[in-house]
């Protein structure tokens, strides 16, 4: 029987309407699978707010919502994990969403991002598909990855088909056979990202998955119970939040965590989510104008669609909606 009821981890940078649109979209249509919301805000925020993304979460626990507040001392970003400070509960807890992954009580934990807008019960549609995965929700960023081109594929000679999230698993080239669509990917003017200065490291023993493999955490449910004893710090993988170093880059949260998980033959769910949610689609923190482009119309769609949370901040006198 499926589980009842999933925790939310939601890490925040900044972005308040989008923010409480995401907390109350989600709310709106999955209420009743909900248990504890854990937010956990980043120590630094947006240049471009006036405002903290605070209210929303003082506006919840008005209304009884179980929900905790972490923000971490240390600001981690997109760093590469420092592995040798994971038994530093400090550092370690600075990484995204590892607050609810050592706190929660639930078998399963619902990540998700702080610029999303959910239009059905997602969580409710992925609890019952769950049983028998580590980890469900939209697998890979395929839009990054060569092995996505059915052309690139077979000119490397990694067979007929192009991968994709539904047949990851299948798709397990070797050392060679990934540097080579790599090179292809370059000489035909295809984006890749320039991994191959430290994938010797990750991928020299077993080139699988690919390095653009993991688990989306804008929308994600991770099975609590099977991965956290194998987990730091109680066993030797990766944190979800961790991003790993790989030459000069970084590679992307959660790979890591994904690639061991899966190595070790636990199985990852593709569950794709267009009909659930809307992805604003990254912070644009770099650019004023798309930022704050996004903030209105996240606000737009709070005056909508949740007039008793502008109100609140009216009668609260927050700045959000004055």
């Amino acid at each position: 029987m499926p589980s009842s009821k999933a925790d939310i981890a939601l890490n925040i940078f900044a972005k308040p309407y989008q923010t409480a649109v995401s907390l109350l979209s989600l709310l709106k249509f999955s209420a009743g699978r909900v248990g504890r919301i854990y937010l956990q805000f980043e120590p630094a925020g947006s240049r471009y707010d006036t405002e903290p993304p605070y209210a929303v979460a003082e506006y919840l626990r008005e209304r009884g919502q179980d929900l905790e507040i972490f923000q971490p001392e240390i600001w981690i970003e997109c760093d590469a994990v420092d592995e040798t400070r994971l038994e530093e509960p400090a550092y370690r807890l600075a990484l995204r969403y590892q607050w609810a992954f050592e706190r929660t009580d639930k078998r399963y934990l619902f990540i998700t991002h702080n610029d999303v807008m959910f239009k059905k019960d997602i969580i409710g549609a992925m609890l019952e598909r769950a049983e028998g995965f580590f980890a469900l929700g939209p697998l890979g960023q395929c839009w990054n990855c060569p092995a996505r081109r059915e052309d690139l594929v077979r000119e490397a000679g990694l067979g007929e088909r192009a991968c994709s999230p539904e047949r990851y698993a299948e798709f397990q080239p070797e050392l060679a056979g990934l540097e080579r669509i790599y090179v292809l990917a370059g000489e035909k003017g295809t984006f890749v990202r320039p991994y191959w200065e430290g994938w010797t490291a990750h991928y020299s023993g077993r080139a699988w998955p690919l390095p653009e493999c993991r688990v989306n955490e804008w929308a994600c449910l991770v099975d609590v119970n099977l991965t956290r004893p194998l987990t730091r710090p109680q066993g030797d993988i990766l944190p979800f939040g961790a991003y790993e170093p790989c030459g000069s880059q970084t590679l992307d949260i959660s790979v890591p965590w994904f690639r061991e998980f899966s190595r070790l033959g636990f199985k990852a769910g593709h569950f794709a989510v267009d009909e659930y949610m809307l992805h604003w689609g990254g912070s644009k923190r770099m650019r004023r104008d798309l930022y704050n482009r996004a903030e209105m119309e996240a606000m737009i769609v709070l005056r909508k669609g949740f007039p008793d949370f502008v109100r609140w901040c009216g009668d609260k006198k927050k700045k959000l909606f004055l």
